[in-house]
């Protein structure tokens, strides 16, 4: 380490700097395109046969963010996959209608270079629309016994919501959008991490911003105790960890959140979702699929799809929140697929995802078939 830095910052630059949290890989090539690079992580175990989650992460997500995973998926035993996509980090950027299909080409790839065979899936936000893709392509990732796929805030088309800051956003001059990844960047280094987030940045974009109801956090000892039970650190390293991270972040490709914004609003060419292009369809199409898995193995490996809801969702609200339940009510998803529904107390469209909130808990369980 160097003489310059004080025993804090060299205790942030062990945790982000483990090669695991920057490994490339590439993409061969094919008829359809040259080679691609792929950069990623792995939290928990990088080798073994230990349960593996695939984590599909919303807009803005790099895989930065499994960083924080790393504490507790290492005590769980189990690995966290998180993939860059295209123009995010390493990762070779591709033009907005091949942003799902190599999404699809580059996963199976990449499991088998890491001789991962099956997975767990969870995805939040717009990573819903990559893992239901995923689902509908390559069933057979997911493990046999107990195939999962875990939704948590899941992504819903303004067209069904009604949020005045999307349904904003979806009229925007198409060149606008290029600005997007930079008003992330400038939420996460001037504004504060809040507005970093997915739906931070969108209702700023659109000029619609609203401080969340929900009250964000504990203070004091209960907040240290999570923090020291999540992440394994202090508050205090965490407020650094953070601020490093996020400098690094910025200083690699960020350009993919530009067209991953213009996928989730359709407001262009080329941001057809594919296998989930209409939910309803997706889940008669889907149930269907794991109605003849299950009739082909007896009655055993049935689909659980888990999906998990915030308190408040600034993304989709809750009008977004019911129709997204009624397209995944059991009644129409067969004898193949098991549905929960649960939402989080407290949180919101991204809090949600903090290990602070339990979600990693009910990942792991889902990865071990509990």
């Amino acid at each position: 380490m160097s003489p310059n830095l004080s025993p804090r910052e060299e205790e942030v630059i062990k945790i982000i700097s483990p090669i695991k949290f920057h490994r490339l890989f590439t993409l061969p090539a094919t008829e359809n395109h040259g080679p691609l690079k792929v950069s990623y992580s792995i939290a928990g175990p990088e080798d073994g046969d230990v349960p593996t989650i695939l984590h599909v992460g919303g807009m803005a997500h790099t895989r930065w963010y499994n960083i924080w995973n790393e504490h507790l998926a290492q005590k769980e035993g189990v690995r966290i996959l998180c993939i860059d996509r295209p123009s995010f980090g390493a990762s070779t950027p591709v033009p907005l209608d091949q942003r799902l299909p190599i999404f699809l080409e580059t996963v199976p790839a990449l499991l088998a270079h890491l001789h991962i065979p099956h997975i767990s899936l969870a995805s939040h936000s717009s990573g819903t629309l990559f893992a239901l893709n995923l689902l509908a392509a390559h069933p057979a990732l997911l493990s046999p016994a107990h195939p999962t796929i875990t939704l948590i805030s899941p992504w819903v088309h303004q067209s069904h919501t009604a949020v005045l800051s999307l349904v904003a956003a979806s009229h925007l001059p198409n060149p606008l959008l290029n600005y997007w990844d930079a008003i992330i960047k400038f939420g996460v280094t001037r504004a504060g991490p809040a507005l970093g987030t997915s739906s931070g940045a969108f209702s700023a974009l659109t000029g619609w911003f609203r401080t969340s109801g929900v009250e964000r956090g504990r203070r004091g000892e209960e907040e240290e105790r999570k923090c020291r039970e999540a992440f394994g650190i202090t508050g205090e390293v965490r407020k650094e960890v953070e601020k490093t991270m996020f400098r690094y972040v910025f200083e690699e490709n960020t350009k993919g959140a530009n067209d991953e914004a213009r996928l989730c609003l359709k407001s262009t060419e080329g941001c057809g979702w594919l296998a989930c292009e209409d939910y309803p369809e997706f889940v008669k199409s889907t149930k269907d699929t794991w109605e003849h898995r299950i009739d082909a193995n007896d009655g055993a490996g049935k689909l659980r799809v888990r999906i998990v809801l915030p308190q408040e969702d600034a993304m989709v609200g809750e009008k977004g929140k019911e129709y997204f339940k009624e397209c995944w009510k059991q009644e129409k998803c067969g004898r193949g697929i098991e549905v929960e529904c649960v939402q989080i107390k407290g949180t919101d469209h991204d809090s949600v995802t903090n290990p602070e909130n339990g979600i990693l808990e009910s990942l792991f369980s889902a990865a071990k078939g509990q």
